[in-house]
């Protein structure tokens, strides 16, 4: 009997041994010198460096090899590459875009007809997915010329049983069959869903992936934003299917291997059930591995969708009045009363959360600026940099206004990338000269922030950096107001220590400093002279360590084994 079981048994032993050291991940040793092709600090003061001494986790030393290298074991690693400090995306959706990762894929970047996406959505009705409804992502009228809006009895046809809903690329629509209006109990004409609180309705109704999945996708998700070069993601709104979003964000990036910081911005939902249940997870505060640092609003919706609140009406023509029926002399309205909007922030201001808002059009800066600036007079708190998310049309005269309130700018800068050629469809020549104003924003004296709102566009820094240098789209055929285009340094910049700024931890991250953390990006070449068509990211270090880039870094093999349960029924989570 002994010997029946002594081969499957030293199999196993041998399997196991193998994992274990398979799924070891990297490592440095506490005490390690690094040196690279070049070194591009962020510091001012010390632009470049050779080598850099690391000592638990934290910038020691930089400057010449043999000044670093003082008696004792110390390793020295060369690495070959340009060594910058770690990217920051400020503005970010980790759980949405895992999950939508997930969904179907019917955005322009797999498909080019009307036709192809159809078929492509009947495909999968008839398949098993993360959850009985179909949920696909990606719709979008704006890069794909005759892409007219699915009527309700064109998706009743695909499925008549299965709940269907179709988020655009930019998540400000959405378009529904029966089924999913009779389950989410809503009344509706016709299959479009305006604007978020509309998509709410029926997302929120929407059966979750078992919780373990979710946390798989999560986790791959942020190996993804690793292998771009971030370390340190600042999440506006934890949106996305699971029941506890800030819960999850907590335990992944507090892992003793996690990948990346984040740092999180409550949504109402979260606002409202931390008042009624006090759960200290989102608690304002927190350490450099996962913090509550404020509260996310929108005060206007999507250019794309003519949600953006903005100053003069939108252009006139077929594209806008007749395929997106936009109607004539459309100006978008404020999505909250000044009233309202200022009594939303005012316990939030007072009690020293850092608010981001949402703004698109001209009306809706104003209208964000003067909540702010009635805050601060009635209320003030100076130490406290509020922010405006994405504000494409945002102007000289409020910039200088952001600059003297101290509100932190950051732009959505990947809208010229991906729809430059069709954007003066909707705002013309002359706003277009002005559209995302990044550099007269440089200028103005605001900090001033770059992002790519995933899963809005892909993962793609050295496309937001050689973007925001070139203004042009990726197709190559528009160039969309090139005054506003700045250097690569201010572009590396506000991906870098700007962006530390804004999250309120210049002084631990952003720049390769003595004191600051060890969080590296390792590029082919150099983002801040070279030739960003040419340059890739090769790797990211956290707290001194390399960071795993492998599968098995986020393929947790218990969180597997519970999601196969929950799939087969074998267990309740």
């Amino acid at each position: 009997m002994k010997k029946r079981y002594a081969i499957p048994l030293a199999f196993l032993a041998v399997v196991g041994v193998g994992y274990w050291v398979y799924a070891t991940p990297p490592s440095a040793p506490a005490r390690v010198i690094l040196t690279a092709d070049e070194i591009v600090t962020m510091d001012p003061d010390q632009p470049t460096v050779y080598a850099v001494l690391i000592e638990n986790g934290i910038i020691a030393d930089v400057g010449p090899l043999d000044r670093l290298s003082p008696s004792g074991d110390v390793e020295i690693r060369h690495l070959d590459g340009v060594l910058t400090p770690g990217l920051i995306e400020p503005h970010t959706h980790p759980i949405a875009s895992a999950l939508l990762g997930a969904s179907l894929d019917i955005s322009s970047f797999k498909y080019s007809t009307r036709a192809e996406i159809m078929a492509a959505l009947k495909e999968a009705a008839g398949k098993t997915a993360l959850t009985p409804w179909l949920v696909a992502y990606g719709w979008d009228p704006v890069a794909l010329p005759g892409l007219t809006p699915p009527t309700r009895a064109e998706l009743d046809a695909i499925s008549a049983d299965r709940p269907i809903i179709i988020l655009t690329q930019m998540l400000h629509d959405a378009y529904v069959n029966t089924a999913a209006v009779d389950a989410a109990g809503i009344t509706l004409q016709g299959s479009l869903l305006h604007e978020t609180i509309a998509i709410d309705s029926v997302v929120t109704k929407t059966p979750s992936p078992a919780p373990a999945l979710t946390e798989l996708l999560v986790r791959r998700q942020f190996a993804k934003y690793a292998r771009n070069g971030f370390t340190t993601i600042g999440v506006t709104g934890a949106v996305g299917r699971h029941p506890d979003q800030i819960g999850l964000l907590k335990r992944i990036s507090m892992d003793d291997n996690s990948p990346l910081r984040s740092f999180v911005y409550l949504v109402q939902r979260h606002l409202d059930r931390y008042v009624e249940t006090g759960n200290p997870d989102y608690a304002l505060g927190g350490d450099l591995d996962f913090a509550v640092l404020g509260a996310k609003f929108w005060v206007d919706g999507s250019p794309f969708t003519g949600g953006a609140a903005t100053a003069e009406p939108y252009e006139q023509n077929a594209f806008v009045n007749d395929y997106l029926s936009i109607s004539p002399d459309f100006k978008d309205n404020i999505l909250n009363t000044a009233e309202d909007l200022e009594q939303r922030l005012s316990e939030l201001h007072q009690a020293g959360y850092q608010i981001a808002l949402h703004v698109q059009g001209e009306r809706a800066v104003d209208a964000a600026l003067d909540a702010i600036e009635r805050l601060q007079d009635a209320y003030p708190m100076p130490q406290l940099s509020h922010r405006l998310e994405h504000n494409a049309l945002i102007t000289q005269q409020q910039m200088a206004r952001a600059a003297r309130l101290n509100v932190s700018l950051g732009f959505f800068i990947d809208h010229i990338s991906y729809y430059g050629h069709v954007l003066p469809n909707f705002f013309g020549a002359d706003r277009m000269t002005r559209y995302m104003p990044v550099n007269s924003a440089f200028q103005s004296g605001a900090l001033v922030t770059v992002h790519g709102d995933h899963p809005a566009t892909p993962i793609d820094p050295v496309n937001t950096l050689r973007t925001a240098t070139t203004r042009q789209s990726y197709r190559g055929d528009a160039v969309s107001g090139l005054s506003e285009a700045i250097t690569a340094y201010q572009a590396f910049q506000a991906m870098t220590i700007n962006a530390a700024t804004q999250l309120g931890k210049q002084d631990a991250l952003g720049s390769i400093a003595i004191g600051k953390q060890a969080d590296f990006a390792l590029f082919t070449g150099n983002p801040v002279t070279g030739d960003l068509k040419s340059i890739a990211v090769k790797g990211t270090w956290k707290d001194g360590q390399p960071v795993d880039q492998r599968n098995v870094s986020w393929l947790k093999p218990g969180l597997v084994l519970s999601t196969i349960g929950s799939l087969l029924g074998l267990s309740g989570s």
